[in-house]
């Protein structure tokens, strides 16, 4: 391979290796100054090689071939089974086996499932490929059967209350098979529930939008469903935090104690009541969320006990976040022809990191977009995008989006949530007074349910949420830039979190983490 100061971008670089798709990501940033244009495939030849080229179409049925003398991408006839069923972008890593690449470590000739142009060497080496494939495949005929036997014989009682080893992954949603088990790279529910199992604690960390909620949540289902605790409890404030740790709990949730706006003063006091706190609570288990930029900002104040049973959400597998496109995409009930859409954006999706914003908020929202423009522009500025269109709400002329605007501005300053039988009237007339005079409040029922599936869910209770909760921190923020003294009125805890104010040193770099869910009065 050609070394990093020699390589030549724009062509073709043969490999003595095979196609890094298991960090492709990785690989592709450090190879193509526009990740994107990332390509692992052979030419003419059949040799493995890398170039950085602007994708291309393959209809299904073909593969992509990169075209050494005509120097451009090109396709060539899919010639084994399992071939491409659909057409897709010739970069993509998650086409059928017959369009991908690895290197047969004994003779370094790739096995490729087609080339366009057979050696001589190849023809004469035929006879013994096929010696070693028989010989590999009686070698892994034996293995098989000897791990088969030692199972057999040391297979636990299924009468001893233990759960089924073919579980559901909470956060992968697909059944985890127990021979595929060992093979597989852990996850990071796996690795978060490993660590609060036999250390008792674990830390989330994630921009806004990655899923530390719902990861913190996700494991205390699964330890509930094993029947390891019965009552557990959520602390989001720090007079929460001061009132200490009960015996009667099973497991505390800490989430939302720290956040982006924190100035440095606060952040030290939080975090020493969040050590003292964790001094009383002794053995019962701890699950901790953090905000990346929180975390990356003041990395020299946690002491070794945090960063030892650390899961970053934002250093996720490209299998991973493939598996979480999938069923994100059967939550949204994603058409054909949306799916498309999608498929066609795959490779973009991703290589494409925000600091701003998780991976499944941001394929969410992408998941929400009608056309192939929209979600264009969402893969360059979601952040900006929502906020546009909840501006383009607030202003509009017709009651009905106004209406949305009101209704999504309530939930907000409610924290988050709505009972439509319990509801604050004098806030809601508040509220109507500012953004929509004309609205009946007969109709609040509908405009909740109008808008299930694009800004709200329902949840056990009935009650309705925001489905995103960055889309929570958007509306706010569009509130705060109206009328700060009124929001603060409202909603004084969630108030120090958007806003702050001017006079107020402002943490660094926030505008770039914190991008359009803030602001300063």
């Amino acid at each position: 391979m050609q070394t990093e100061s020699t390589k030549n971008t724009d062509m073709f670089n043969v490999t003595n290796e095979s196609c890094p798709y298991h960090n492709w990501t990785s690989v592709a940033r450090d190879r193509c100054s526009n990740p994107v244009e990332f390509h692992c495939l052979t030419d003419e030849y059949g040799r493995i090689g890398w170039v950085c080229n602007e994708p291309v179409w393959v209809e299904m049925d073909m593969c992509p071939v990169f075209n050494v003398g005509a120097k451009k991408l090109d396709t060539t006839s899919c010639l084994q089974t399992r071939c491409p069923l659909h057409s897709y972008r010739s970069n993509d890593i998650d086409v059928e086996y017959a369009c991908r690449y690895s290197m047969d470590k004994e003779s370094l000739s790739p096995t490729t499932p087609f080339t366009t142009k057979a050696t001589d060497t190849n023809k004469h080496n035929i006879g013994l490929i096929v010696a070693l494939t028989m010989v590999t495949l009686i070698t892994i005929t034996i293995v098989v059967a000897g791990i088969i036997l030692y199972k057999c014989r040391r297979q636990p009682n299924r009468n001893d209350g233990s759960r089924d080893e073919e579980s559901i992954d909470l956060m992968q949603g697909t059944p985890i098979e127990t021979t595929n088990r060992a093979q597989r790279p852990k996850n990071v529910f796996d690795k978060a529930k490993n660590f609060l199992t036999k250390e008792g604690m674990v830390v989330i960390t994630g921009v806004q939008g990655s899923g530390k909620t719902f990861l913190a949540k996700s494991l205390v289902d699964d330890l509930y469903m094993d029947g390891n605790i019965k009552k557990s409890s959520v602390i989001c404030s720090l007079s929460e935090l001061y009132f200490g740790a009960s015996d009667k709990i099973d497991i505390y949730i800490i989430d939302d104690i720290f956040y982006e706006l924190q100035l440095y003063e606060k952040f030290k006091e939080t975090l020493e009541a969040l050590n003292e706190f964790l001094d009383r609570a002794e053995k019962t288990p701890v699950i901790i969320t953090i905000p990346s930029y929180t975390w990356v900002c003041n990395e020299n104040e946690f002491d070794n006990k945090f960063y030892k049973v650390h899961v970053d959400l934002d250093e996720r597998e490209e299998s991973e976040k493939l598996t979480m496109l999938n069923t994100l995409k059967t939550k949204y009930d994603v058409s054909s022809e949306q799916t498309e859409k999608v498929i066609g954006l795959q490779n973009d999706l991703l290589v494409t990191s925000h600091t701003c914003i998780g991976f499944p908020a941001f394929v969410s929202w992408i998941f929400k977009q009608t056309s192939i423009e929209k979600m264009k522009k969402c893969l360059n500025h979601p952040l900006k995008m929502m906020s546009e269109e909840i501006f383009t709400m607030k202003k509009a002329e017709t009651v009905e989006e106004r209406g949305k605007f009101l209704v999504l501005s309530y939930i907000c300053l409610r924290d988050g949530r709505i009972d439509l039988k319990n509801v604050d009237k004098k806030l809601l007339h508040s509220l109507k007074e500012r953004y929509a005079p004309e609205f009946e409040d007969e109709d609040l029922s509908k405009y909740c349910e109008s808008m299930v599936g694009y800004y709200l869910l329902t949840d056990e209770n009935g009650f309705f949420e925001f489905d995103l909760n960055i889309m929570k921190k958007i509306v706010f923020v569009s509130l705060a830039n109206d009328c700060t003294a009124f929001v603060k009125k409202h909603c004084k805890h969630d108030y120090v979190k958007y806003v702050i104010n001017k006079k107020d040193v402002c943490p660094r770099n926030v505008e770039d983490y914190y991008t359009e869910c803030f602001t300063k009065v």
